[in-house]
């Protein structure tokens, strides 16, 4: 380690110290030091509980140097790697995390997860209020689609992690899992054995829930991922939720409890670790990377799965180092591809795996004709209605204070963050909210309403001014008036889109069309979001707060006005799934079977958010990791039937034994 990494690690709180850079052999992955024990293979299928060694509660403590953790990396052993490893994980975010926890477990295989983006070891990530500085970073994709035809040919911006933890790492932090509805949906539309039932105990397994008097049958205490109530909840937020009473919604204390119903308001539970923000990287990988069958490799970008044409079997990968060498790697258990609902698509397709006239066109041979390859993409549009506050309130009351300490020029709320974890520092922005319907007829929510207790532009992503890049407008307060802002998400959508490809070189993004508001269903529920918004904003407790309406303005009353504003200004609410969706066998739309295997392929599955056939109304995180967990054991249950020569019609015997 240099003498400028050894420097900045003096200074920056342990929860930034994920990974540091170790040298290359000349396999090109780096090594990590074992340092804690392992498990058995068959100790894996009790699921490894997922506990951890924890910072004490004391704040301080647990923002000191891991002097440890910094010494087990700085020591780790220089292994090259060997050109072959039992599992390939490709794409080390939310799923990706998961798997190489899971999979490294068993200590009697070896596991190479590949992430083409860095180590996500930055301040900003794990400070909660970071979030805007890292749109449009360069840990940031920054996906644009197509032109949209109903949208007025604009071009979506898509935020997207590229990073260890991925998307995930610079998300809101949301917990939400949808409703069990959501999942018998999934089941119905071939997703055998993936109803409500049967993924429920992989939401626990995740979760390490902190808030108290939670219901057991839905929430867990022992899993890695620290879900936790908000540790600072702005004024005005308060307000929201009291306005929101009078308007007539129910308050709603758990949106993550299947016994109620989704509806209702409240404040959100996050993602989060004494204030910081707990993402799949901190909570799953951090934690085991000194396991010496597990390597991390960063800056690798994979060309395509390499498949014996003859049998169909996935046999490794090619990809390109952060030295610029081409590095084939070869799997002898599976290749599992995690890469997102935008990259896995694109790389089966550059793989031959997809439909057969876009190979064709981009003259790569076919080896497997996959019509749903990219299709049945899925996001959440939203849309933003802000007020401007009415002076003098604003600079003795709620806001201006807030404005002042987000913009980090108040070192009271640094230094109530960086020792007590606390402060306006820890905030999500969207801090409360909750769950409606456009119309009481919907069977289930149709729409989340959010509350951010400040003025955002209508297209704050696109923008690049409040939410992306830490640009004039969010660092200028003067150029910021002060006020509240209500964004409606449609949880739902009916519409879809797909992914494809725009060349045969790994290198060029993806052709994202989302295809928003295709169904006019997803219009109407956007027009009956913002009426919703205007009668919370409207009542009483919001009286001496809620100035002029800035957006979408008072001018625009009639439907035909608002479907305008919302064709001009609707953005991503990053949940972008669906792309490879899992199905039955038999259905020619489905990628993967409920095992998460690529149809008609050996040795290859999709563990990632674009298998799920339709998207949980909710956020799309916490999904994605319980996928991953359940897939970890389909893995293993493969795996184990296998080697004690067990029919496959036991594997999903077993699986039922193990959940």
């Amino acid at each position: 380690m240099d003498q400028s990494t050894t420097k900045a690690m003096d200074v920056v709180p342990p929860a930034m110290i994920m990974f540091v850079p170790i040298a290359n052999g000349s396999g090109g992955a780096g090594a990590l030091r074992h340092s804690r024990g392992k498990v058995g293979h068959s100790a894996c299928l009790a699921a490894t509980s997922g506990r951890r060694h924890r910072p004490s509660s004391g704040s301080h403590s647990a923002r000191r140097l891991d002097v440890r953790m910094a010494a087990a990396l700085e020591q780790g052993t220089h292994r090259s790697l060997t050109g072959e490893v039992d599992y390939v994980i490709v794409g080390g975010g939310a799923a990706g995390c998961v798997l190489a926890n899971r999979l490294s477990a068993d200590k009697n295989v070896s596991v190479l997860l590949l992430e083409a983006g860095g180590k996500g070891d930055s301040f900003k990530i794990s400070v909660p209020l970071g979030f805007p500085y890292l749109c449009g970073s360069d840990i940031d994709w920054k996906y644009l689609s197509e032109p949209e035809e109903e949208l007025h040919e604009r071009r979506v911006y898509f935020p997207r992690g590229k990073m260890l933890g991925g998307s995930h790492s610079m998300s809101v932090m949301l917990y939400h899992r949808g409703e069990a509805a959501d999942y018998e949906q999934w089941e119905a539309m071939g997703a055998e054995g993936w109803g409500p039932d049967g993924v429920l105990p992989f939401f626990k397994k995740s979760e390490h829930q902190h808030a108290k008097d939670m219901d057991s049958a839905f929430h867990s205490k022992s899993g890695p991922l620290s879900v936790s109530d908000l540790r600072r909840v702005n004024p005005l937020t308060k307000v929201f939720l009291e306005a929101c009473e009078g308007a007539g919604m129910p308050r709603n204390e758990d949106f993550n409890n299947w016994n109620s119903r989704q509806d209702g308001m409240g404040t959100f539970q996050v993602t989060q670790r004494e204030g910081m923000r707990e993402s799949p990287a901190t909570a799953y990988l951090r934690p085991v990377v000194g396991r010496r069958n597990l390597r991390v490799e960063t800056h690798a970008s994979v060309e395509k799965v390499l498949i014996d044409e003859g049998s169909k079997t996935a046999v490794g990968v090619s990809y390109v180092n952060k030295d610029g060498r081409k590095v084939k790697i070869q799997a002898r258990k599976e290749v599992i591809l995690a890469a997102g609902s935008l990259a896995t698509p694109q790389l089966l397709m550059l793989s031959g795996i997809g439909d057969r006239h876009m190979l064709d066109e981009f003259g790569i041979p076919v080896i497997q004709h996959l019509p749903g390859v990219g299709q049945n993409l899925q996001d959440q549009p939203a849309v933003m209605l802000s007020y401007q506050s009415p002076n003098p309130y604003v600079d003795k009351n709620k806001t201006q204070t807030y404005y002042t300490e987000r913009t980090g020029k108040d070192i009271r709320s640094i230094l109530s963050y960086l020792f007590l974890g606390n402060g306006p520092l820890t905030s999500p922005m969207c801090e409360a909210g909750g769950f409606v319907r456009s119309d009481p007829s919907q069977r289930s929510c149709d729409l989340q309403l959010r509350f951010i207790p400040f003025v955002s532009e209508p297209d704050p992503y696109h923008s690049l001014g409040d939410f992306a890049t830490g640009g004039e407008y969010l660092t200028n307060k003067s150029n910021r008036p002060a006020g509240f802002t209500l964004q409606s998400v449609v949880t739902r959508p009916k519409s879809r889109g797909y992914v494809a490809l725009r060349s045969a070189d790994f290198r060029d993004r993806p052709m994202v069309v989302p295809r928003w508001l295709e169904d006019k269903a997803d219009l109407k529920t956007m027009v009956e979001g913002i009426k919703l918004c205007r009668k919370i904003a409207s009542q009483s407790q919001f009286a001496q707060f809620r100035g002029d309406e800035l957006y979408p303005g008072p001018q625009l009353s009639s439907d035909a006005d608002l479907e305008s504003y919302i064709r001009e200004s609707c953005h991503t609410a990053n949940a972008v799934v669906g792309s490879c969706r899992m199905g039955a066998l038999d259905d020619d739309s489905a990628v993967v079977d409920p095992s998460l295997r690529v149809k008609h392929i050996k040795n290859l599955r999709v563990i990632d958010s674009s298998v799920m056939p339709t998207l949980p109304g909710g956020q799309a995180g916490a999904p994605t990791m319980m996928i991953a967990e359940k897939g970890a054991e389909l893995v293993f249950i493969l795996a184990l039937s296998e080697s004690a020569h067990l029919p496959l019609d036991a594997v999903g015997k077993m699986l039922v034994i193990c959940s």
